[in-house]
């Protein structure tokens, strides 16, 4: 952005203005520009020089310079969004949405910037579709994604040998146009389509396959618990491939319909800045602040409509009031597309800390003061389900009785000690949590907030310190597969925090359901795992979300795929 550090400097110093004047110390403009005192100094000058500040040096060591601004802020920025506008910046837009600025200022910009971050024909007659995403992207590897924005972006770059249908629960083929399985599910042989290209153009064949089954195996434990039964991997030719298991699993199948398990190129190391696969997307473009996609012109299916994704990162109260919408001389009234979250809200017991969480009155009396009700009428929230389970089909109402708090802290000897509760670093994840420390303060309860990003989460080392965390599962379209996923899956919460005892149970529990064909059954054990979680307190749960879409009514099939993201795929324009 052309005025970038000039910006950063007004967002940073805008609320102790007055009369376009304030104070501020050159230390603190070290740390906004990440430069030393002297470019400080220099920059300070350069802007001076350019007619945009007057700058007055504090006299004496220690004590404050003063700034003063030629423009009222919120002009300068009403006039930069209009001077983008003209010129087709979108990138130095993006960046300035990035800084903290007032709501209302973006609200009253966003006219504009929805002409420009939305539907565009580039000057080759491209159909590009611009957004907003909430948070940078942490990684693209298959073998580490555990993030719903992350593990939605795989399914638009890689495709899997089978697909899963939700609509039918059945499995389909996908990159494997025929598979045969024999002795109850020990062997399973899949026949590739020919002529399938990956990104840079070579065709896909059975070494790949191998390849890919064989780097998972070899990989983190995230998803290498699917590949664990395999006994050996054989290619026979280019367009077969036979996978042998140790014992029969009927559900091995489901497994393979994993995004996670998208077929990579034997030929290359796998680099994720440079993402090679057979998707419906290319990678064109990965920055931090950035990331592009580009449709694949030789998918072996149909290729996307919409030639190029551009997504931009920008704080989440941003991405929420501009996004999805295209310019139109002729607007018509946006539509919305709700859907409820294949997935849900938690607040999750550390149980490898040896403190109060280990005893159940401690864990009964938490579950008693998380009202879902009273959370969601103070915080004023709309579009909610209770949840008493992974699926919202399968949660009820559980009551909740705030006379019974005080006894239960009393039983479990709480005197005062403070709990440690994390929450994700979004604005809405905040306010939950700030809710519960101020009703848990009603009960004497000292609770002390710490935020975390997802860089955090990938680490893996909040539990060194967290006694409570907020978090959120999402399931992929296959539920039964994500179920299995959220226990096994080493990345995520429930294997790092349950205490082994229970998880022992439960996967004695989850090894019957992988090895049952019967749905219904399969149903039947995951309530019997859900009810288990709730009458030992493992974890609380809070509710099923409700997505909204905004987007404009000329661009059409805007239909959500795994995790509750739009699939780029199918996305078109009137």
């Amino acid at each position: 952005m052309k005025d970038e550090r000039y910006f950063t400097l007004r967002a940073h110093l805008y609320d102790r203005e007055t009369d376009l004047t304030c104070t501020f110390k050159l230390e603190e403009l070290e740390a906004v520009w990440y430069c030393t005192r002297k470019n400080v100094k220099r920059i300070l000058m350069r802007l001076q020089k350019e007619g945009l500040i007057h700058y007055t040096p504090g006299k004496g060591r220690g004590n404050p310079s003063t700034l003063t601004f030629m423009t009222p802020f919120q002009q300068e920025i009403s006039h930069f969004v209009k001077r983008s506008m003209d010129q087709g910046h979108l990138d130095e837009v993006a960046q300035l949405l990035r800084l903290p600025l007032p709501k209302n200022w973006i609200v009253n910009a966003s006219s504009d910037i929805r002409k420009m971050f939305g539907y565009q024909q580039g000057p080759t007659s491209k159909d590009i579709l611009h957004s907003f995403i909430s948070r940078r992207v942490m990684t693209l590897d298959p073998l580490k994604v555990a993030i719903s924005l992350e593990a939605h972006l795989i399914e638009q770059l890689g495709d899997p040998l089978v697909t899963y249908d939700s609509e039918t629960d059945q499995i389909r083929p996908h990159l494997a146009h025929h598979y045969t399985t024999e002795e109850e599910g020990r062997i399973w042989t899949f026949y590739l389509r020919k002529g399938v290209r990956f990104h840079h153009d070579e065709e896909m064949t059975s070494r790949d396959v191998e390849a890919t089954l064989l780097r998972t195996i070899d990989g983190p434990s995230s998803y290498a618990w699917m590949l664990r039964d395999i006994k050996d991997v054989q290619p026979d030719g280019l367009y077969k491939v036979t996978i042998y298991l140790e014992k029969p699993n009927p559900f091995f199948i489901r497994y393979l319909a994993s995004p996670n398990l998208c077929i990579l190129p034997h030929s290359l190391l796998f680099n994720e800045n440079e993402w090679i696969a057979t998707g419906p997307f290319r990678l064109k473009e990965r920055k931090s602040q950035k990331l592009v996609l580009e449709a694949h012109d030789r998918y072996f299916k149909e290729r996307p409509l919409l030639d190029e994704i551009h997504l931009h990162t920008v704080p989440s109260d941003t991405a929420e009031l501009v996004n999805f919408t295209i310019e139109d001389e002729n607007p018509a009234q946006p539509m919305e597309k709700h859907e409820i979250e294949s997935g849900f809200r938690f607040l999750a017991f550390n149980f490898h800390k040896q403190n109060i969480i280990q005893k159940p009155s401690f864990r009964r009396a938490i579950f008693h003061l998380l009202n879902m009700k009273e959370m969601a009428k103070a915080l004023d929230w709309e579009d909610w389900i209770e949840a008493s389970s992974f699926h919202f089909e399968r949660s009820f109402h559980q009551n909740k009785d705030a006379d019974q708090i005080l006894p239960l802290l009393k039983r479990a000897s709480y005197q005062g000690e403070t709990i440690h509760v994390y929450h994700l670093v979004f604005q809405r994840a905040f306010e939950e949590a700030s809710w519960f420390k101020n009703q848990a303060a009603k009960y004497g309860l000292v609770i002390e907030l710490h935020p975390f990003s997802f860089d955090d989460f990938y680490e893996m080392n909040m539990e060194q310190h967290a006694d409570l965390i907020f978090m959120g599962e999402v399931s992929s379209l296959d539920p039964h597969l994500s179920f299995l996923g959220a226990f096994y899956n080493e990345t995520l919460l429930f294997r790092r925090l349950f205490p082994e005892e229970r998880l022992k149970w439960i996967d004695q529990h989850l090894t019957r359901m992988k090895r049952e064909e019967n749905k219904q059954i399969r149903e039947s054990i995951m309530k019997k795992i859900e009810q288990y979680i709730r009458e030992h307190d493992l974890l609380i749960f809070q509710h099923h979300p409700i997505k909204t879409r905004t987007f404009h009514p000329m661009i059409q099939d805007a239909t959500f795929q795994s995790f509750g993201h739009f699939d780029f795929s199918k996305l078109w324009v009137k």
